[in-house]
């Protein structure tokens, strides 16, 4: 019989070569690929769980293996690529990179040092799994005692590496955090003696609560038989990207957003004042609108109608956005509009009859509440309520004017949203601002931006404040967030331990938030003074670290230094600026934890050389007449920006003299610390050791002083305060030193602000 030879046809060929290039891999490059990708699957899985958790088993399943699928793919081919080089096997390398892209989602929160924990986990468990491979496969039955030695020795080390790395993950981080300038300890009860009650503290109103919201809605909680109905709104001007899995989740299109809120309210008459509080981003479907509850009970008891409105819809939806391939877009501009949609509910539930808030609102008292994004969006709503059209689209006419008195920002962003490209620029209302130092979602205090663009009308009765709190993340402002700023696994590369309690973090945002809204709603003027100075609420607040920072519509501004680039001119025309022996002395942008910022100060530096040359900073006030008299203070902010001095108590901390001199040649003198020591910088290292230098852990955060000049008289009786002519920061009393001063002014103290 005789034998043809069987012809293979290209096709058959091909598959011949492709089935040969994936032929079994060694014991060794098989044990490594084995090991990597089984610890990057898990983790990847679970990562997912926490992504998209909430949505239930199936959609977890279907999104992870839609993005495991993707990524497979997208590492095939560069896998592909490396195979150019002939060194390893491909499919090791596929591996390789699969496991990469996997652990970094892992770890996406800070990439970094996701990148280093990454590659260290595959460099560990390629060598453990190539080593045990080969062991069980028989290679070192045949190999030198030496060599298999060497085996065991290089199995052990990648073991203590992944065992330590596994440690490290789980661990929260270093000890508690050293808190040396304590507020309690730094402010003397005796000075800050008050007849004021704890503004934290349950007030005299029973508490009702409700929900409102549209029909057809996608949570049950806001269509209950005793919820009010409201009607939904075309919100597809200012969204774009809304996903076709969007609209299936929620239900509903851009074009059809619903006005959802829930309500704490006294039980009482009123008119009460109204406070909207608005969430940030965060997963769409873990619902963050009811993190608030212990505000609204709080606020509710002490007569005001507290409202936490629904914008979880416009969150990150991994599962809805193609794991962020198609996020929603300019959703922000959307987050500030829809809280003034809400208010147009509550004037028309206000001026109905049988509508149980009928005449209960005091519509002329109007405060909103913005934690994280929704700390930009309050001051996006402020700004569209007094404009007359959209500004990205002028064909959406705006008419709301609403009386909106104060904006509070939680942990705000800042300009993420920028109306026709420029900063959100406010004028005429009270502004708060507080961020903590341990915050690992907005790291920077962005808000600081958005407190230095607010400007006041002369004569009028407004004030902006700002408190830098020690100790305190992003999440735990909001009991839904808690100690996790960010996603799943990310947040184990963060010190989480040095966080106080959220317990504590709530009853400073009660203490502070109250306190504002007692302040500028209620007119109560004596809670005012805990923003001037925060030593008046030092038997309420938790035992940390504060920076707080303050100005006011009463206050002469004579310097922020945005006015030119010449050192010597003052921002009111007519002044003048001297430095002195001066070994540091210009005016720049400041800089934060994330490049330069968009306010100015100057930074004076001096170092003693003699005891006759003691450097100085004079302000001398314009010839044209200012109103000043005995209860005028002198005013400004100023800032340690000294990163590397070690301070442990009060002595390490700035002191200088601020001397005053009138017309005729009398000075008197202060000294800085008469009044409050200068804080230093706060270290915030957020990081788990020994990354925490891989990011900025300080940024200069100012601090408010105010010197009445009938204390200066006080020291010299000859000197004659309504004849100011001139002040000067003498550096006389720290041998070196590096600071930043903005916002000298002159503040008309008038007697219901007298503190």
């Amino acid at each position: 019989m005789i034998q043809h030879e069987i012809k293979e046809t290209p096709i058959k060929q091909r598959f011949s070569k492709i089935t040969k290039r994936f032929q079994l891999l060694t014991p060794g490059w098989k044990g490594a690929s084995i090991a990597i990708t089984i610890i990057a699957i898990i983790m990847f899985f679970i990562q997912s769980y926490f992504f998209m958790g909430s949505r239930g088993y199936v959609d977890v399943l279907i999104g992870t293996s839609i993005s495991l699928i993707v990524i497979v793919g997208i590492t095939g081919i560069l896998a592909g690529a490396f195979h150019l080089t002939k060194r390893v096997p491909t499919r090791y390398i596929w591996l390789v990179l699969v496991s990469f892209f996997l652990l970094t989602l892992c770890f996406i929160g800070m990439l970094q040092v996701g990148l280093i924990i990454s590659v260290t986990i595959i460099a560990a468990l390629s060598v453990l799994g190539a080593l045990i491979y080969r062991w069980k496969s028989g290679v070192y039955r045949e190999v030198k005692l030496f060599s298999r030695t060497a085996a065991v020795i290089l199995a052990a080390i990648s073991m203590l590496f992944i065992v330590i790395i596994g440690y490290w993950l789980i661990d929260n981080g270093n000890s508690e955090p050293a808190s040396p300038f304590r507020l309690q300890e730094m402010k003397s009860a005796d000075r800050y003696f008050t007849a004021m009650t704890n503004p934290a503290l349950q007030g005299t109103y029973e508490i009702n609560s409700l929900t409102y919201g549209s029909a057809n809605n996608y949570r049950k909680e806001f269509i209950q038989s005793t919820s009010l109905v409201t009607k939904s709104v075309d919100g597809s001007a200012f969204v774009d990207n809304w996903s076709t899995l969007r609209k299936k989740t929620f239900g509903f299109g851009s074009d059809q957003m619903p006005l959802n809120g829930q309500v704490w309210y006294p039980d009482g008459e009123g008119p009460f004042p109204l406070i909207i509080t608005v969430h940030g981003n965060h997963i769409a479907t873990d619902y963050s609108d009811k993190g608030y509850d212990y505000l609204g009970k709080l606020l509710a008891s002490r007569g005001y109608i507290f409202v936490s409105i629904d914008e979880n819809f416009l969150n990150s939806s991994p599962f809805d956005d193609l794991l962020f391939l198609q996020s929603l877009k300019n959703e922000n501009s959307a987050r500030g509009w829809l809280m003034l949609e809400h208010m147009k509910v509550w004037k028309a539930w206000n001026e109905t009859k049988d509508n149980p808030f009928n005449g209960k609102v005091d519509m002329s008292r109007i405060a909103l509440i913005g934690h994280s994004r929704g700390g930009e969006a309050i001051t996006a709503a402020a700004a569209f309520n007094q404009m007359t059209a959209y500004p990205e689209d002028g064909n959406v006419k705006f008419d709301y004017h609403f009386s909106i008195r104060s904006i509070i920002s939680i942990a705000g962003t800042d300009g993420q949203y920028k109306p026709a490209g420029q900063s959100t620029s406010l004028k005429d209302l009270n502004y708060l601002a507080l961020h903590g130092s341990h915050d690992m979602d907005v790291i920077s205090f962005s808000a600081l931006n958005q407190y230095n663009r607010i400007d006041f009308t002369e004569g009028s009765d407004y004030f902006k404040a700002s408190v830098y709190l020690y100790g305190m993340n992003h999440g735990q402002f909001n009991t839904i967030w808690g100690k996790n700023d960010s996603i799943g696994l990310s947040n184990k590369l963060y010190n989480t331990k040095q966080l106080i309690t959220q317990e504590e973090q709530m009853e400073a945002a009660k203490v502070l938030i109250s306190s504002f809204l007692d302040a500028t709603l209620k007119d109560n003027n004596d809670y005012r003074s805990v923003f001037q100075d925060i030593g008046y609420a030092r038997d309420w607040l938790p035992n940390t670290m504060y920076i707080s920072n303050y100005m006011d519509s009463q206050t002469t501004l004579i310097s922020n230094f945005e006015e030119d680039i010449d050192p010597g001119t003052t921002t009111l025309s007519g002044g003048r600026l001297i430095g002195e022996n001066l070994k540091l002395w210009k005016e720049e942008k400041v800089a934060m934890k994330y490049g330069p910022d968009m306010y100015s100060a100057v930074k004076l530096g001096w170092t003693h050389m003699t005891d006759t040359d003691t450097p100085s900073y004079t302000v001398v006030l314009p010839v044209q007449h200012m109103v000043i008299s005995d209860n005028s203070s002198i005013v400004f902010s100023m800032a340690d920006v000294n990163e590397k001095q070690e301070l442990i108590d009060q002595d390490s901390l700035i002191d200088l003299t601020l001397t005053a001199e009138d017309k005729r040649g009398n000075v008197a003198t202060l000294s800085l610390s008469s009044e409050s020591y200068l804080l230093p910088m706060f270290a915030g290292n957020i990081v788990k050791f020994p990354f925490a230098s891989l990011m900025p852990t300080k940024e200069p955060v100012f601090q408010n002083f105010a010197f009445q000049l009938i204390e200066f008289k006080k020291n010299n009786p000859d000197f004659q305060p309504e004849q100011l002519s001139k002040f000067s920061f003498v550096f006389d009393k720290t041998n070196e030193g590096t600071i930043l001063i903005r916002d000298i002014g002159i503040r008309n103290n008038n007697a219901q602000n007298d503190s």
